[in-house]
């Protein structure tokens, strides 16, 4: 069985007022799911070998410039006090329990830096390599600001011009290792410490499955005031770049404007249950410090062929059960219909794939019932999403 490529990405947001353009939509998001910030998502070219033409959060596979203890160096020449501040990232395994990946260094070498780091490094130089956005600060941040006393906005570094943002850039995107001489040039350090961990995934696989890169991907949360003037999607793996409300990007997808894989509909559903910005980056800095699940889908499917991704909580999911390449997918002992109309005494955390045929269910439905472990938000039903009519509207 192949293993897992370890990866790190940014869910990012900003504030924003909503101007979501609803005429001739079947399906319109109720306004009470409404929210006042825009998330960052990225179309993936159609040229790219790992799920083409989809939209995902900016981010990508760790390299060993990321491990390298070399940062350390960086972050204590520039000034000692970002070395005591690694120490709030590093929270304590014995205090509460986290993802397998948080555990161990991916590059197995007690030389390097430990995942709580590097993995930010990673989700940092990837979004910039993708977008040519740059979380970085030149000032040790305050005790207040790190206590999460003040709003906990990431701080973008702003460089001379869009040519400059453009030849680092593309130095980076080239060599990982010019991030770190990128830092040194201009006197900054990744800013780490505004990257709260949000979620981890993991690609599944089983029997039938087209052949495709697996990765253990954690999902950092972030948050910024603003977007750079010249930030634009890379024209290689990426080909387009958007910035709007959650609900919008839900909408998109439901009125089948757009591809978007399950972990991103599954946390862009967590999103909308929270309306307001300020609001969110509260939850995501204090809920950061809880804990982190580890989610890898088990495939099955229901008595009537419809495809089932089941997480971590459903009652039919087994933990310790791993799907290879020769495993077929879980069968399950009850319709789509009924997953979806008669769950009231059931434990449900899956997601429903409809086959699209003409009087069948088509979407996908997300079905979750369960209480989410570590202070997490649960994916909002899609079903009452779409509570209005646009004739109505």
């Amino acid at each position: 069985m192949k293993s897992w490529r370890t990866a790190a990405t940014l869910i990012l947001t900003t504030p924003s007022s909503n101007t979501r353009a609803i005429c001739g939509r079947k399906k319109i998001v109720h306004g009470c799911f409404s929210t006042n910030y825009a998330v960052l998502m990225l179309q993936r070219s159609s040229k790219n070998n790992f799920f083409p033409n989809a939209y995902v959060f900016p981010g990508g596979g760790l390299d060993h410039a990321d491990v390298t203890s070399k940062w350390l160096e960086l972050f204590d020449n520039i000034d000692g006090g970002f070395v005591k501040h690694l120490d709030r990232l590093r929270l304590d395994p014995s205090m509460r329990t986290t993802s397998p990946m948080m555990l161990c260094d991916a590059a197995s070498s007690p030389d390097n830096l430990p995942p709580d780091i590097s993995y930010r490094i990673c989700a940092i130089r990837e979004t910039f390599e993708e977008t040519g956005l740059l979380l970085a600060r030149t000032k040790v941040p305050s005790d207040e600001y790190m206590l999460g006393k003040k709003t906990l906005y990431a701080r973008t570094f702003k460089f001379e011009d869009s040519d400059m943002a453009k030849h680092w850039r593309k130095k980076v995107t080239k060599d990982a290792k010019n991030f770190l001489k990128l830092c040194h040039h201009f006197k900054c350090v990744p800013d780490i410490w505004c990257l709260h961990e949000w979620s981890n995934w993991l690609t599944p696989i089983c029997k039938g499955m087209k052949p495709t890169k697996r990765y253990d991907t954690i999902f950092y949360k972030a948050a910024i005031q603003s977007l750079p003037e010249y930030l634009v999607q890379d024209n290689e793996e990426i080909s387009g770049l958007e910035r709007k409300n959650p609900e919008s990007f839900l909408e998109d997808y439901f009125n089948e404007e757009c591809q978007v894989g399950n972990p991103q509909i599954y946390e862009l559903l967590r999103l909308v249950n929270m309306s307001d910005h300020e609001d969110l980056i509260t939850f995501f800095v204090n809920r950061g410090k809880e804990g982190l699940e580890r989610y890898l889908p088990l495939l099955a499917v229901s008595l009537d062929s419809y495809p089932v991704a089941l997480y971590p909580g459903d009652e039919d999911y087994q933990f310790g059960f791993f799907q290879t390449e020769e495993t077929l997918p879980l069968q399950l002992n009850c319709t789509s219909h009924e997953m979806l109309h008669d769950f009231k005494d059931k434990k449900y955390n899956r997601v429903i794939t409809g086959k699209g045929k003409r009087g069948e269910i088509k979407d996908k439905n997300i079905v979750c019932n369960i209480e989410m472990p570590f202070g997490h938000l649960s994916p909002a039903d899609n079903r009452l999403l779409f509570a209005l009519d646009s004739s109505k509207l």
